[in-house]
């Protein structure tokens, strides 16, 4: 008789702490992560998870503990990932899966579980999502109002960016000079944002200079938005952001090591007496070798020691000599401001013409050097490289000696 008194109080207290309703899990900095509902303990009902940026991640419906209904995943910007149907915990019917650009990436038919037909299609790097696919997954003018954000619009919904406002962060590219002299601020812009989500143009009306206004104006043309609404119809409105410009983490590791380097001021050299160029270069020799430092001299005389390797026994080479690139190279003058010194190491495709038609950077120095090296590079004439007599295509390795000592 006690027995059965105790089995009749464990089975009435377990159905007192049965769960039922929704439960919520939230991520570290607070926001929410998924809801999930119950009833008596069983998943009962519609069931959510979210990114971190507050969009949809997957949502799936449940029936006594069984999936029954749509399963949908979602990308970070509301994009849909992957949607199939499943009935009584099987799937079945049609399974559909997306690229990360929106377009379709695999149809499947399920008959009980069972997948009896697969079509694959190839990546579309053209197609373009329209505002309405991002709004299959996105809650961000939702958490934007309930959050009651600072966001200023001449529409009733302001447009707001498809993956939160960090999706303009994340598309922003630090200028290297404001990295170089520490600077840091907010840059206040409007964009004018169309009907379909695109924008049409940027206006700054806070910067902060050297560079960061056209970064802030670069990174807010990079970002998909949802478009306004007014009496709820998209409309083209005009959206006032700001974008902040902070050096955190390894932004500021990486520009201390810059200011470090740039700190060390090497003994000027007397300029040694140029001798007439002459390529001497071994059609097997492949490997690039440092120039010793004690051998550098000012970037105006860097011709002097700069070197053309390639895998043809006749090398393309500048048909006015390595000088010809020296006067091409606008140097940057930070580099000769903080007397920069350093291999710049290039490969350069030049065809048959003598004509660089493509350059690829395989060692810099940073401080805009490398790219306008390489920009001229591609403004100088070449003697073509040649294979029996013949001139041909070729890709040659450029060892450049960068020193911004005058």
């Amino acid at each position: 008789m006690i027995l059965k008194t105790l089995k009749i109080l464990l089975l009435i207290s377990v159905a007192v702490n049965a769960q039922t309703g929704i439960s919520k899990s939230y991520y570290p900095d607070g926001t929410l992560r998924s809801e999930i509902s119950y009833v008596n303990d069983i998943l009962d009902g519609p069931a959510f998870w979210y990114h971190q940026n507050g969009n949809l991640q997957t949502e799936k419906n449940y029936s006594y503990g069984k999936l029954n209904g749509y399963v949908r995943e979602y990308f970070e910007n509301g994009l849909l990932k992957e949607e199939y149907f499943v009935k009584d915990g099987i799937k079945d019917g049609t399974q559909r899966i997306f690229y990360d650009n929106g377009a379709l990436k695999e149809i499947s038919i399920y008959v009980s579980g069972l997948r009896t037909e697969v079509t694959k299609f190839d990546y579309d790097s053209s197609y373009s999502p329209s505002y309405k696919d991002f709004q299959a997954g996105n809650r961000q003018q939702k958490l934007l109002e309930k959050e009651n954000a600072d966001l200023i619009c001449d529409a009733d919904i302001c447009p707001v960016p498809a993956g939160g406002m960090n999706a303009i962060q994340n598309n922003l590219v630090y200028p290297e000079h404001a990295l170089l002299y520490g600077l840091e601020g907010t840059v206040i812009l409007i964009a004018v944002i169309n009907e379909n989500g695109v924008i049409v143009e940027t206006e700054i009306i806070k910067g902060i200079g050297l560079g960061c206004d056209e970064a802030a104006s670069d990174a807010v043309k990079k970002t998909s938005f949802i478009p306004g609404q007014t009496n709820g119809v998209t409309v083209t409105s005009r959206v006032t952001l700001k974008i902040n410009f902070v050096i955190t983490g390894e932004r500021k590791i990486v520009e201390d090591k810059k200011l470090a380097a740039a700190d060390v001021v090497k003994k000027e050299e007397p300029v040694k007496e140029i001798q007439p160029e002459k390529i001497e270069q071994p059609a097997q020799e492949k490997e690039i070798k440092p120039v010793p430092s004690e051998q550098k001299t000012p970037y105006r005389k860097a011709f002097n020691i700069a070197s053309i390797k390639c895998e043809q026994k006749e090398c393309a080479y500048p048909m006015y000599g390595i000088k010809s690139i020296t006067k091409n190279f606008d140097v940057p003058p930070v580099a000769k401001r903080l007397k920069l010194t350093g291999e710049i190491i290039v490969e350069a495709n030049v065809d048959k013409y003598g004509l660089v038609t493509d350059t690829k950077l395989i060692q810099g120095i940073g401080y805009g050097c490398d790219e306008a090296f390489q920009s001229a590079l591609l403004k100088t004439k070449f003697n073509p490289s040649k294979e029996n007599g013949e001139a041909v295509d070729s890709k040659i390795t450029v060892v450049y000696p960068f020193s911004g000592e005058e």
